[in-house]
């Protein structure tokens, strides 16, 4: 029985002292470009004091980086410490398409480049701006018109995505990996993947989530997956093309259905609120 109990205060210490290293490097985010610092040991890269990345894996992302140059993710500041909030994706150069949930009133919020991210490199660039959809209601139970744009501070053109108002029937997600930690925050990793996924009737959204969809709304079937998609991921591409950015994500591992914001139904509200006459 004593042999038990040491044994189990050994464990508990040992989770102690890990989630307090994933906390630790978490301080503010700089717009400064630096290179990552590694802490041999400590698992963990250091983004120019900054945000924190656990190291899980070997970091072989390159090639995901050079598929999804355009993805973002989106952190936010609201007290002393910046934290991830959700992803995004670049459009007409210095914009982003989000989610409207993003965006937390009061905050200040920056962009990182996954693209930048991958190369050891941290740039974060200051949101300058917000647009949130008029119809999007925070305390509403349906995602509806659950999209933003943010225009951004850079001063270089960036490869974007592109939209339109076409439907498509293959969509493929971009997966740049999160952890929480035992306090419920979320932090982005060293871990990168794509996932080709099926679009699903809206049907079987409305069974699990009680949602009714419309064509503003896209339900999407992640059963092929053993991960967990609990956290934000996303945003959903055919080809360079942007179709959706996430709504409702699972409550739980054992739920394989997402709802994303159909981004080719808002093509003219994007471009409106943009200022851009024309576009493709």
């Amino acid at each position: 029985m004593k042999a038990a109990c040491i044994i189990l205060t050994s464990i508990v210490l040992v989770a102690i002292m890990a989630v307090c290293v994933m906390v630790k490097f978490a301080t503010e985010i700089t717009v400064e470009e630096r290179k990552r610092d590694y802490y041999p040991g400590s698992g963990v890269y250091h983004v120019a004091k900054s945000i924190a990345v656990i190291a899980l894996n070997e970091n072989n992302s390159i090639a995901v980086s050079e598929r999804f140059p355009y993805v973002a993710a989106i952190a936010r500041n609201s007290s002393s410490t910046w934290s991830f909030a959700c992803f995004a994706s670049v459009v007409l150069v210095k914009w982003v398409v989000t989610s409207a949930h993003c965006r937390q009133k009061g905050a200040t919020h920056r962009v990182l480049l996954l693209h930048d991210f991958a190369r050891n490199v941290s740039t974060s660039y200051p949101i300058l701006y917000w647009r949130i959809h008029e119809k999007y209601n925070p305390n509403s139970t349906t995602p509806s018109n659950d999209i933003a744009v943010a225009k951004f501070n850079i001063d270089y053109p960036l490869r974007s995505s592109t939209f339109d108002d076409r439907p498509v029937t293959d969509v493929e997600a971009s997966i740049w990996k999160t952890v929480a930690t035992m306090d419920r925050r979320v932090y982005l990793i060293n871990d990168f993947d794509r996932f080709p996924l099926k679009l699903a009737s809206g049907n079987r959204c409305y069974e699990t989530y009680g949602v009714q969809l419309d064509e503003s709304l896209i339900c999407v079937d992640m059963s092929d997956y053993e991960d967990c998609f609990i956290h934000e991921f996303g945003p959903l591409y055919y080809e360079d093309k942007l179709v959706g950015v996430l709504a409702l994500q699972p409550k739980d591992c054992e739920v394989k259905l997402a709802v994303f914001t159909n981004v080719s139904y808002y093509t003219t509200w994007v471009l409106k609120l943009t200022q851009t006459t024309f576009y493709g």
